[in-house]
């Protein structure tokens, strides 16, 4: 069998690479503009034989990828393009946002690297821009580079992720008349939905790391008024004043977002805690595993968007799979799996220094209406 190699585009922290790594097969880079991402990236996926590189996609040919990666083919390319142009939750400016040309690059590498299989991973309301249009034109252009190409929109707890994520996969295959997408493995009777206290139920409340000993699980601190108003808050309810939403312990979690520039999206509340989830609890909800962690030299906030950018590494590993079954590629998990006790200590500040920074980086959204109104 075929032992293929190939890379991630626009890989923000790696939740891709996570995946296809995690069923076995070789992700040997991840390319990504955002420094603090390439950080997270090599961090998590360095010991496992990926690289992660700061590179701009916008004007990067694929031989330069090649070089950077040590390649001189790729069997593989994964990656999700920046979904804000697209987003029911952004301006949803789509063809005249500039960022949706980002899909654009993506076509172009796949041209110019020849992948045996592609997989390009959006929002839901891709498929809905121009009235479908815009989805159409992309899939008669990759179909013109002679992939057969496909799309489903998925939910990422039908592949074992504790989250309502819904999520627009294109997928690709060179020289074929068809593509397969994954079964879904879970929401039977035999295999329910992994739910929020499935994921989340065994962590104690957030707190230091010399409190707890679990990496990016500190809080959030809320004001007095905001800590009131979520005590009352019922499990799978929203919090009218705020507008947050809290988690229902026998259901998968909510979506969890994002935010761009200076946004900072509402986390969903814990169904136990009067808080809003921590990075670790986001984590596990998004479906990584506890060896996944963010160093702390890295902003907690960029800590949380990383983890809502990512797709869901259970998620990416059921495609890696499915991929790699139709085209005949030989799994080895264990090849990849690496020791991640070989890292260096994520951790590098005390818990006081890590608290003050916090307190210098507190956002208004966690504190509430009132908070901020007096201010």
């Amino acid at each position: 069998m075929t032992k293929p190699i190939g890379i991630e585009l626009f890989a923000g922290c790696g939740g891709l690479s996570t995946g296809f790594l995690d069923a076995g097969l070789n992700v040997a880079a991840g390319f990504e503009l955002d420094a603090r991402a390439v950080d997270a990236y090599n961090y998590n996926h360095g010991y496992r034989g990926s690289a992660g590189f700061l590179v701009d996609l916008n004007v990067a040919a694929g031989c330069e990828l090649l070089r950077l990666a040590n390649l001189k083919k790729i069997d593989f390319i994964a990656g999700g393009p920046p979904c804000q142009p697209f987003s029911i939750a952004g301006k949803r400016q789509g063809k005249q946002d500039i960022r949706a040309n980002l899909i654009g690059r993506f076509i172009r590498l796949v041209d110019e690297l020849r992948p045996s299989a592609f997989m390009l991973e959006n929002v839901p309301n891709l498929a809905a821009i121009s009235g479908g249009e815009y989805l159409d034109e992309i899939k008669a252009e990759l179909r013109t580079l002679d992939y057969a190409v496909d799309h489903r929109i998925v939910s990422a707890a039908d592949f074992g992720v504790p989250q309502n994520r819904r999520r627009l996969v294109v997928l690709g295959m060179l020289g074929s008349e068809s593509v397969r997408f994954p079964v879904a493995t879970h929401g039977s009777v035999e295999r329910p939905y992994v739910s929020a206290s499935d994921a989340i139920g065994d962590l104690p409340d957030a707190g230091e790391f010399g409190e707890t000993g679990i990496y990016n699980h500190e809080p959030t601190l809320h004001s007095a008024d905001m800590v009131a108003r979520l005590s009352t808050l019922e499990p799978g309810k929203r919090e009218r004043g705020s507008f947050h939403d809290r988690l229902h312990p026998e259901r998968p979690s909510y979506t969890l977002r994002a935010g761009s520039g200076n946004f900072s999206p509402l986390r969903p509340v814990h169904y136990k805690y009067h808080r809003v989830v921590t990075v670790r609890e986001s984590a596990r909800l998004q479906g990584f595993s506890d060896d996944f962690r963010w160093p702390d030299r890295i902003p907690r906030l960029q800590q949380y968007r990383q983890v809502g950018n990512a797709v869901p590494p259970p998620m990416a590993k059921a495609f890696a799979e499915c991929l790699a079954d139709q085209l005949g590629w030989q799994l080895e998990p264990a090849r990849f799996a690496g020791d991640p006790a070989a890292r260096a200590p994520a951790n590098v500040l005390s818990d006081a220094e890590r608290k003050a920074l916090r307190a210098v980086r507190m956002r208004g959204a966690s504190l509430g209406k009132v908070a901020l109104s007096s201010n």
